[in-house]
């Protein structure tokens, strides 16, 4: 990551965290430039707090996929 990157995002209230995280993923992994690399959804890893969330952000990344074949990132619960 650059030094002048910014290393906490936020999104508006009251916007649904995980679809909103998924549909951004699948847009720019890489974040609108701030992580160098060329990073492909699969070498990411998810950290979330309850399994319940990972599943609920698989069922977010199939539908921001819109039907598309997706290797899913490395989601798991802490």
């Amino acid at each position: 990551m650059r030094a002048d990157s910014p290393t906490l995002f936020t999104m508006p209230p009251g916007t649904p965290f995980l679809e909103r995280l998924a549909a951004t993923l699948l847009e720019d992994l890489s974040l609108g430039g701030r992580f160098e690399g060329d990073f492909v959804l699969a070498d990411a890893t998810i950290l979330l707090p309850t399994r319940r969330a990972v599943r609920a952000l698989g069922d977010a990344f199939l539908r921001a996929g819109e039907g598309r074949a997706l290797i899913l990132p490395s989601i798991r619960a802490l």
